[in-house]
């Protein structure tokens, strides 16, 4: 440090960059300002691959799916408390797999949707994949939980799953696609 050149301040009416002017002198340029970069909003994502939309579809299925699924089954609950008998038991766990089916097909539906209307490059086939992804998932927590279904019933399970909730992404994802047709947002693929 005792080796570099000091640095010296500007004396006040030296006329140097930045300084003071002189009495009665010219007064110094005014600062220039950084340009302030604006997005136009018109992108949508375009710049994202479609495969990320996948993960971000299946983001918005989960997202969308847990609180239906809490809706669905705190009304079942009530369900089962209301039908004491063993007669209702039957209509009951009917009633059950069927409302938890439907809440998790509409939030592949909602999921697929945000896919089509704001993926960019992606499409409906982005969808397909990110419900077949929650399906799949959802099929692990419950296989880890340990069910007793065998081998045959966890994998027809599987199947069941998977297909469900392609086919309601898709159909999510054509939704979209048609949305963003009709609001005159382009397709890049």
């Amino acid at each position: 440090m005792g080796d570099a050149p000091k640095r010296r301040l500007p004396v006040v009416g030296s006329g140097a960059a930045g300084a003071a002017p002189p009495r009665g002198g010219a007064a110094a340029p005014e600062k220039r300002k950084l340009p302030v970069l604006q997005s136009s909003g018109d992108d949508d994502g375009e710049d994202r691959p479609p495969w990320h939309w996948i993960a971000l579809g299946t983001v918005a299925i989960f997202i969308a799916w847990l609180p239906l699924a809490g809706l669905v089954n705190t009304l079942l609950r009530r369900m089962i408390e209301r039908a004491g008998d063993a007669g209702a038991q039957g209509s009951v766990r009917l009633a059950m797999v069927g409302l938890n089916v439907i809440a998790f097909a509409l939030a592949g539906v909602a999921g697929g949707y945000l896919v089509g209307r704001f993926g960019g490059r992606a499409g409906r086939r982005e969808a397909a994949a990110s419900g077949a992804v929650v399906a799949a998932l959802a099929w692990a927590l419950a296989f880890a939980e340990g069910a007793p279904a065998g081998a045959l019933g966890w994998a027809l399970l599987l199947v069941v799953v998977v297909t469900i909730g392609s086919a309601a992404s898709y159909a999510g994802g054509r939704a979209g696609l048609r949305s963003r047709a009709a609001s005159g947002t382009p397709r890049s693929r």
